[in-house]
Protein backbone atom coordinates (compact mmCIF):
# COMPACT_ATOMS: atom_id res chain seq x y z
CA UNK A 1 0.00 0.00 0.00
CA UNK A 2 1.39 3.40 -1.00
CA UNK A 3 2.38 5.83 1.73
CA UNK A 4 -0.41 8.33 1.03
CA UNK A 5 -3.07 5.62 0.93
CA UNK A 6 -1.80 4.17 4.21
CA UNK A 7 -1.81 7.56 5.93
CA UNK A 8 -5.32 8.30 4.68
CA UNK A 9 -6.53 4.92 5.95
CA UNK A 10 -4.89 5.42 9.35
CA UNK A 11 -6.38 8.89 9.65
CA UNK A 12 -9.82 7.62 8.67
CA UNK A 13 -9.65 4.84 11.28
CA UNK A 14 -8.53 7.34 13.92
CA UNK A 15 -11.41 9.69 13.18
CA UNK A 16 -13.85 6.76 13.09
CA UNK A 17 -12.70 5.74 16.57
CA UNK A 18 -13.37 9.30 17.77
CA UNK A 19 -16.93 9.10 16.42
CA UNK A 20 -17.48 5.72 18.06
CA UNK A 21 -16.19 7.09 21.38
CA UNK A 22 -18.50 10.10 21.16
CA UNK A 23 -21.66 8.28 20.09
CA UNK A 24 -21.15 4.86 21.70
CA UNK A 25 -19.26 5.58 24.93
CA UNK A 26 -20.55 2.45 26.70
CA UNK A 27 -19.22 0.26 23.90
CA UNK A 28 -15.76 1.84 23.92
CA UNK A 29 -15.59 1.69 27.71
CA UNK A 30 -16.61 -1.96 27.92
CA UNK A 31 -14.33 -3.05 25.06
CA UNK A 32 -11.27 -0.90 25.84
CA UNK A 33 -9.13 -3.57 27.52
CA UNK A 34 -10.06 -6.24 25.01
CA UNK A 35 -8.81 -3.95 22.24
CA UNK A 36 -5.63 -3.13 24.15
CA UNK A 37 -4.94 -6.83 24.74
CA UNK A 38 -5.56 -7.59 21.05
CA UNK A 39 -3.17 -4.86 19.89
CA UNK A 40 -0.45 -5.94 22.32
CA UNK A 41 -0.95 -9.57 21.27
CA UNK A 42 -1.04 -9.05 17.51
CA UNK A 43 1.55 -6.36 16.90
CA UNK A 44 2.69 -4.60 20.08
CA UNK A 45 4.92 -7.28 21.59
CA UNK A 46 5.81 -9.04 18.28
CA UNK A 47 7.18 -5.84 16.73
CA UNK A 48 10.08 -5.92 19.20
CA UNK A 49 10.54 -9.68 19.09
CA UNK A 50 12.82 -9.76 16.05
CA UNK A 51 15.46 -7.44 17.47
CA UNK A 52 17.92 -10.35 17.50
CA UNK A 53 17.44 -10.85 13.75
CA UNK A 54 17.90 -7.13 13.07
CA UNK A 55 21.05 -7.06 15.20
CA UNK A 56 22.38 -10.21 13.59
CA UNK A 57 22.21 -8.61 10.15
CA UNK A 58 23.55 -5.21 11.25
CA UNK A 59 26.48 -6.54 13.30
CA UNK A 60 27.03 -9.63 11.16
CA UNK A 61 27.23 -12.12 14.01
CA UNK A 62 25.93 -15.12 12.06
CA UNK A 63 27.82 -18.10 13.42
CA UNK A 64 29.84 -15.97 15.86
CA UNK A 65 28.99 -17.31 19.32
CA UNK A 66 30.75 -14.51 21.19
CA UNK A 67 28.77 -11.77 19.42
CA UNK A 68 25.56 -13.72 19.96
CA UNK A 69 26.24 -14.10 23.68
CA UNK A 70 27.15 -10.41 23.91
CA UNK A 71 23.89 -9.35 22.26
CA UNK A 72 21.69 -11.40 24.59
CA UNK A 73 23.76 -10.38 27.62
CA UNK A 74 23.39 -6.62 27.17
CA UNK A 75 19.80 -6.92 25.91
CA UNK A 76 18.58 -8.99 28.86
CA UNK A 77 20.83 -6.99 31.20
CA UNK A 78 19.02 -3.77 30.29
CA UNK A 79 15.65 -5.48 30.77
CA UNK A 80 16.69 -6.73 34.20
CA UNK A 81 18.23 -3.42 35.28
CA UNK A 82 15.22 -1.37 34.22
CA UNK A 83 12.85 -3.85 35.90
CA UNK A 84 14.69 -3.32 39.19
CA UNK A 85 14.51 0.45 38.69
CA UNK A 86 10.72 0.14 38.49
CA UNK A 87 10.75 -1.64 41.85
CA UNK A 88 13.13 0.79 43.56
CA UNK A 89 12.34 4.11 41.86
CA UNK A 90 8.92 3.87 40.15
CA UNK A 91 8.39 7.60 39.60
CA UNK A 92 11.82 8.08 38.03
CA UNK A 93 11.29 4.95 35.93
CA UNK A 94 7.97 6.27 34.66
CA UNK A 95 9.46 9.65 33.76
CA UNK A 96 12.34 7.90 31.97
CA UNK A 97 9.85 5.73 30.07
CA UNK A 98 8.00 8.81 28.86
CA UNK A 99 11.26 10.33 27.62
CA UNK A 100 12.38 7.23 25.70
CA UNK A 101 8.87 6.76 24.30
CA UNK A 102 8.90 10.39 23.20
CA UNK A 103 12.14 9.73 21.33
CA UNK A 104 11.10 6.33 19.95
CA UNK A 105 7.66 7.35 18.65
CA UNK A 106 9.02 10.59 17.20
CA UNK A 107 11.90 8.79 15.49
CA UNK A 108 9.70 6.12 13.91
CA UNK A 109 7.23 8.71 12.55
CA UNK A 110 9.93 11.13 11.37
CA UNK A 111 11.51 8.48 9.14
CA UNK A 112 8.66 8.88 6.66
CA UNK A 113 9.92 12.32 5.68
CA UNK A 114 12.71 12.89 3.20
CA UNK A 115 14.28 15.47 5.48
CA UNK A 116 17.68 15.98 7.05
CA UNK A 117 19.37 18.26 9.56
CA UNK A 118 17.36 20.54 11.82
CA UNK A 119 14.12 19.95 9.94
CA UNK A 120 14.18 16.23 10.60
CA UNK A 121 15.23 16.71 14.23
CA UNK A 122 12.39 19.19 14.76
CA UNK A 123 9.82 16.83 13.19
CA UNK A 124 11.20 14.03 15.37
CA UNK A 125 11.00 16.13 18.55
CA UNK A 126 7.58 17.66 17.92
CA UNK A 127 5.84 14.46 16.80
CA UNK A 128 7.07 12.54 19.84
CA UNK A 129 6.19 15.45 22.14
CA UNK A 130 2.61 15.67 20.91
CA UNK A 131 1.96 11.92 21.01
CA UNK A 132 3.50 11.32 24.44
CA UNK A 133 2.09 14.55 25.83
CA UNK A 134 -1.42 13.57 24.78
CA UNK A 135 -1.02 10.07 26.23
CA UNK A 136 -0.58 11.89 29.55
CA UNK A 137 -2.95 14.85 29.05
CA UNK A 138 -5.51 13.66 26.49
CA UNK A 139 -7.57 12.29 29.39
CA UNK A 140 -5.74 13.59 32.44
CA UNK A 141 -8.05 12.07 35.04
CA UNK A 142 -7.59 8.56 33.63
CA UNK A 143 -3.84 8.79 32.96
CA UNK A 144 -3.21 10.34 36.37
CA UNK A 145 -5.05 7.47 38.08
CA UNK A 146 -2.96 4.93 36.17
CA UNK A 147 0.30 6.72 36.97
CA UNK A 148 -0.61 7.14 40.62
CA UNK A 149 -1.48 3.45 41.00
CA UNK A 150 2.12 2.46 40.40
CA UNK A 151 4.17 5.55 41.33
CA UNK A 152 2.11 7.25 44.04
CA UNK A 153 2.36 10.53 42.08
CA UNK A 154 -0.82 12.40 41.06
CA UNK A 155 -0.24 14.18 37.77
CA UNK A 156 -3.73 15.66 38.03
CA UNK A 157 -3.10 17.32 41.41
CA UNK A 158 0.34 18.48 40.32
CA UNK A 159 -1.08 20.10 37.18
CA UNK A 160 -4.22 21.80 38.49
CA UNK A 161 -2.25 23.48 41.26
CA UNK A 162 -0.15 25.25 38.64
CA UNK A 163 -2.04 25.70 35.38
CA UNK A 164 -5.34 24.99 33.65
CA UNK A 165 -5.02 21.42 32.24
CA UNK A 166 -7.07 22.34 29.16
CA UNK A 167 -4.44 24.89 28.13
CA UNK A 168 -1.78 22.21 28.32
CA UNK A 169 -3.87 19.71 26.35
CA UNK A 170 -4.67 22.12 23.52
CA UNK A 171 -1.09 23.39 23.43
CA UNK A 172 0.31 19.87 23.15
CA UNK A 173 -2.28 18.88 20.53
CA UNK A 174 -1.51 21.90 18.35
CA UNK A 175 2.27 21.69 18.68
CA UNK A 176 3.10 19.07 16.06
CA UNK A 177 0.57 20.22 13.40
CA UNK A 178 1.90 23.79 13.69
CA UNK A 179 5.53 22.66 13.55
CA UNK A 180 4.79 20.52 10.49
CA UNK A 181 3.17 23.45 8.65
CA UNK A 182 6.14 25.63 9.58
CA UNK A 183 8.62 23.12 8.18
CA UNK A 184 6.47 22.58 5.09
CA UNK A 185 6.72 26.30 4.37
CA UNK A 186 10.53 25.97 4.30
CA UNK A 187 10.57 22.77 2.26
CA UNK A 188 9.48 21.96 -1.26
CA UNK A 189 6.68 19.57 -0.34
CA UNK A 190 3.95 19.23 -2.93
CA UNK A 191 0.44 20.30 -1.95
CA UNK A 192 -0.75 16.68 -1.83
CA UNK A 193 2.09 15.76 0.51
CA UNK A 194 1.29 18.67 2.81
CA UNK A 195 -2.44 17.93 2.90
CA UNK A 196 -2.06 14.21 3.61
CA UNK A 197 0.59 14.64 6.29
CA UNK A 198 -1.29 17.51 7.90
CA UNK A 199 -4.41 15.33 8.05
CA UNK A 200 -2.27 12.66 9.71
CA UNK A 201 -0.99 15.23 12.24
CA UNK A 202 -4.45 16.53 13.10
CA UNK A 203 -6.09 13.10 13.26
CA UNK A 204 -3.56 11.87 15.84
CA UNK A 205 -4.22 14.90 18.05
CA UNK A 206 -7.99 14.58 17.66
CA UNK A 207 -7.78 10.85 18.42
CA UNK A 208 -6.06 11.37 21.77
CA UNK A 209 -8.18 14.36 22.74
CA UNK A 210 -11.66 13.02 22.03
CA UNK A 211 -11.51 9.22 21.93
CA UNK A 212 -11.49 6.86 24.90
CA UNK A 213 -7.88 7.01 26.20
CA UNK A 214 -7.28 3.25 26.00
CA UNK A 215 -8.76 3.09 22.51
CA UNK A 216 -6.65 6.07 21.45
CA UNK A 217 -3.42 4.53 22.68
CA UNK A 218 -4.29 1.12 21.23
CA UNK A 219 -5.08 2.51 17.77
CA UNK A 220 -2.00 4.72 17.67
CA UNK A 221 0.35 2.07 19.09
CA UNK A 222 -0.96 -0.65 16.82
CA UNK A 223 -1.95 1.08 13.58
CA UNK A 224 0.52 3.97 13.45
CA UNK A 225 3.62 2.98 15.39
CA UNK A 226 3.96 -0.81 15.45
CA UNK A 227 2.54 -1.54 11.98
CA UNK A 228 4.70 1.08 10.28
CA UNK A 229 7.72 -0.01 12.29
CA UNK A 230 7.31 -3.65 11.24
CA UNK A 231 7.15 -2.59 7.60
CA UNK A 232 10.49 -0.80 7.95
CA UNK A 233 12.10 -3.83 9.59
CA UNK A 234 10.78 -6.18 6.91
CA UNK A 235 12.07 -3.86 4.21
CA UNK A 236 15.52 -3.75 5.86
CA UNK A 237 15.71 -7.54 6.19
CA UNK A 238 14.53 -8.19 2.64
CA UNK A 239 16.85 -8.35 -0.33
CA UNK A 240 16.61 -8.44 -4.10
CA UNK A 241 15.67 -12.11 -4.16
CA UNK A 242 13.53 -12.41 -1.01
CA UNK A 243 10.75 -10.02 -0.01
CA UNK A 244 9.73 -10.79 3.56
CA UNK A 245 6.10 -10.40 4.61
CA UNK A 246 4.00 -10.39 7.78
CA UNK A 247 3.64 -14.17 7.68
CA UNK A 248 7.42 -14.48 8.04
CA UNK A 249 7.37 -11.83 10.76
CA UNK A 250 4.84 -13.70 12.91
CA UNK A 251 6.65 -17.01 12.51
CA UNK A 252 9.98 -15.52 13.56
CA UNK A 253 8.58 -13.44 16.44
CA UNK A 254 6.29 -16.11 17.93
CA UNK A 255 8.62 -17.66 20.53
CA UNK A 256 9.96 -14.37 21.90
CA UNK A 257 6.47 -12.84 21.94
CA UNK A 258 5.18 -15.85 23.85
CA UNK A 259 7.96 -15.47 26.42
CA UNK A 260 6.99 -11.81 26.86
CA UNK A 261 3.33 -12.72 27.39
CA UNK A 262 4.26 -15.34 29.97
CA UNK A 263 6.46 -12.82 31.77
CA UNK A 264 3.61 -10.31 31.97
CA UNK A 265 1.22 -12.98 33.27
CA UNK A 266 3.77 -13.91 35.92
CA UNK A 267 4.06 -10.29 37.07
CA UNK A 268 0.28 -9.94 37.19
CA UNK A 269 -0.05 -13.05 39.34
CA UNK A 270 2.79 -12.03 41.64
CA UNK A 271 1.23 -8.61 42.26
CA UNK A 272 -2.38 -9.83 42.51
CA UNK A 273 -3.30 -7.26 39.87
CA UNK A 274 -6.18 -9.14 38.24
CA UNK A 275 -9.46 -7.28 38.63
CA UNK A 276 -7.72 -3.94 39.31
CA UNK A 277 -7.99 -2.28 35.91
CA UNK A 278 -5.81 0.77 36.43
CA UNK A 279 -3.13 -1.26 38.18
CA UNK A 280 -3.22 -3.77 35.33
CA UNK A 281 -2.68 -1.01 32.77
CA UNK A 282 0.17 0.54 34.77
CA UNK A 283 1.91 -2.82 35.05
CA UNK A 284 1.45 -3.38 31.34
CA UNK A 285 3.09 -0.03 30.61
CA UNK A 286 5.95 -0.95 32.94
CA UNK A 287 6.40 -4.25 31.10
CA UNK A 288 6.38 -2.47 27.73
CA UNK A 289 8.93 0.03 29.03
CA UNK A 290 11.52 -2.55 30.08
CA UNK A 291 11.32 -4.10 26.62
CA UNK A 292 11.36 -0.72 24.88
CA UNK A 293 14.74 0.33 26.31
CA UNK A 294 16.94 -2.29 24.55
CA UNK A 295 14.58 -2.31 21.55
CA UNK A 296 15.11 1.43 21.12
CA UNK A 297 18.88 0.95 20.98
CA UNK A 298 18.52 -1.67 18.23
CA UNK A 299 16.12 0.60 16.35
CA UNK A 300 18.52 3.54 16.59
CA UNK A 301 21.20 1.45 14.89
CA UNK A 302 18.65 0.15 12.38
CA UNK A 303 17.60 3.59 11.18
CA UNK A 304 21.21 4.75 11.01
CA UNK A 305 22.15 1.70 8.96
CA UNK A 306 18.98 1.86 6.82
CA UNK A 307 19.57 5.49 5.90
CA UNK A 308 23.09 4.66 4.77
Amino acid sequence: MALYSRLLLQSAVGLLVVLISLFAPDFTYNSRYYLLALVILLVGMPHGAIDHIISEKMDQWQGDLRKKVWFYSWYLGLVGMYSLMWVWYPLFSFAFFMVITWYHFGQADAERFELSGWKKHLIHFSRGFTVVGLIAYGDLAYSSAVIESITGFSLLDFTIQRINPEWITWGIAAFYPIVFLGIASFHSFGWKHVMVFFLDAVSVSVLFMFADPVWAFSIYFGLWHSFNHVRVMLSYLSDETTRLNFGWFYRESFIYSLLSYLGILLVYNMTNAFGQEKYLVSLLFAAISVLTLPHMYVVQKLYTTYRK
